[in-house]
Parts: structure tokens; C-alpha cells; sequence
């Protein structure tokens, strides 16, 4: 006799009614999902549950977050869908401070505003006080620091906005390796150069250069700051070409010097043969 199963007709009825029925529970269950989240998004929609109850400021440093969010004009209460981020954001970024901006909805009711200001890359002495000056040239008269700032460099003599605002251009894409040695910058022009630079380093050098291209003239300070003698007295000139000038007071003291010892030398000479005389 065959070990085959042997599966009768109406067992293989029953098996499909019961394939059937649970097709239909699960379509059932599906259908009713999608109708209970339609309904609870309605609910969401048009009800308070989806009016802005939070505005959340990340990033600022130099920009109040309340002055942020008061430019953004997002207001609590408004319903997070009829928020405009684009028209937000632009109003955000005229903050001089601010160089970009990204706004997003936060469900189920909050708005996230991130910004992202200038990085400071100098200061400026005002009095007894030192202002941060900011990578597009905005002098902050509201982060003044009262003691002598470590962290980078003093600029002097930056009387001219379009000056200050075209070098700190320059000075932000200088790297902090190299920014961290400068510790003074005055801007002395000359006739032959009106954006003529003297810098003052920390490693004890004098260093002149120009507005023009600075960044791509300081790139190799480091590796020329090498050959230089700390000892030596003198300026290294940093541009196209750079190269170190000994001080000609230097020159001009050894010189005299020189003379010095030959005239004291003559009238050692005069002594003794007046002696021997």
C-alpha cells in the first residue's frame, strides 16, 4: 500500500476557505490602517496640534538667538505647514554676522532655524578694548574683550572699510597654523605700495607684505621661517619673492664701530710714538 498522503476534497476546500479568510482580515486590517492614520492626519491638520509651540536657535555666537528668531518671523501659533522657510531663511541671513542659514519643521510642532555666522579672524583695538573682526570685514561693537587677545592677531591702521573688508577676505583663507603666529598687522602704506603690511610674529620676526594675494604670499612663512637666524635683525619681506633685509642701522652701527677702532687705533699709535720721542 502507498505512504502517500491522500488529502480528501473537502479538507482541500477547507484549507482554501481559510487562505481566503485570512487574505480578507489582513486586506481588512490594511484598509483600516490607511483610513485611521487619513483621519488622524485631518485631525492633525486642522487642529492646534499642528501650530508651531517651539522655535529652536542653533550655531549663534555673535547673534542673539532671540534676535534671530524675531527676524525669522515664524510666529508660535501659525500653523508649521504655512511657514515660509525660503522667505525665513533670507530674512535671517541679512544679519552681517550670518553667513548661511538652514531652516527645517521639526514634527510635530517645531521650528529648527541653524545658522552658521563669520568666523573671527582678527580683532581691532578700540580704546582700551579689543573688537573681533569677523571674515567679511564686520567690526563687532557688542563682543569687545578687555584684555589683550591671544587667539589672533591685533590689526592696526585699517582706516578703510573696502581695505579691512578685501584683507580680512584675505586673512580667512590664511590656515591657523599660519595665523596662529601672527601677533600684530598694521597696515602702512607707502607710495610705491598704499596696501603696504608690517606684521609683528610670535616666533619674534618682522614680516612685510602686501593686501593683494596675502594668503598665497604667507603660504610658505612656515618653511622660510626656518632659515632665518632669530638672532638676526631684520625684516623678511613676504610676497612674490621672499626674501630677508638686514636692518641698514645694523650696517650703519657696524660701520662706525669699525671706525671707531681704527681711529682708536691711530691715536694709540700717535701716544706711543710721542713716548718714544
Amino acid at each position: 500500500m502507498s505512504d502517500k498522503k491522500v488529502v480528501t476534497l473537502d479538507n482541500a476546500n477547507t484549507a482554501l476557505h481559510e487562505q481566503r479568510k485570512k487574505r480578507a482580515n489582513r486586506r481588512l486590517i490594511t484598509y483600516l490602517s490607511i483610513f485611521f492614520f487619513l483621519i488622524l492626519l485631518v485631525v492633525y491638520f486642522q487642529s492646534p496640534l499642528s501650530h508651531v509651540r517651539n522655535i529652536q536657535v542653533a550655531g549663534e555666537q555673535y547673534v542673539q538667538a532671540e534676535e534671530i528668531e524675531k527676524a525669522s518671523n515664524v510666529k508660535k501659533g501659525t500653523s508649521i505647514w504655512n511657514v515660509d522657510m525660503t522667505q525665513a531663511e533670507e530674512r535671517v541671513r541679512e544679519f552681517s554676522e550670518i553667513e548661511n542659514v538652514n531652516i527645517q519643521r521639526s514634527l510635530p510642532a517645531t521650528i529648527a532655524i541653524e545658522v552658521e555666522e563669520y568666523p573671527r579672524i582678527a580683532y581691532v583695538k578700540n580704546g582700551d578694548e579689543y573688537l573681533p573682526v569677523l571674515r567679511n570685514g564686520k567690526t563687532l561693537q557688542n563682543a569687545a574683550r578687555a584684555s589683550v587677545p591671544g587667539d589672533a592677531p591685533v590689526l592696526s591702521g585699517f582706516s578703510s572699510i573696502e581695505i579691512l573688508e578685501e584683507f580680512s577676505a584675505e586673512l580667512g583663507e590664511v590656515g591657523e597654523g599660519i595665523l596662529n603666529r601672527i601677533s600684530e598687522i598694521h597696515h602702512v602704506p607707502d607710495d610705491e605700495d598704499p596696501l603696504r603690511l608690517l606684521m609683528y610674529m610670535n616666533d619674534g620676526l618682522q614680516v612685510e607684505s602686501t593686501i593683494r594675494n596675502f594668503s598665497d604670499h604667507m603660504t610658505p612663512y612656515p618653511v622660510v621661517a626656518k632659515e632665518i637666524d632669530p638672532e638676526a635683525a631684520g625684516v623678511l619681506h613676504m610676497k612674490m619673492t621672499p626674501y630677508f633685509e638686514a636692518f641698514e642701522e645694523e650696517a650703519e652701527m657696524s660701520d662706525e664701530g669699525l671706525e671707531e677702532t681704527v681711529e682708536e687705533g691711530a691715536g694709540e699709535v700717535e701716544e706711543g710714538n710721542a713716548e718714544e720721542e
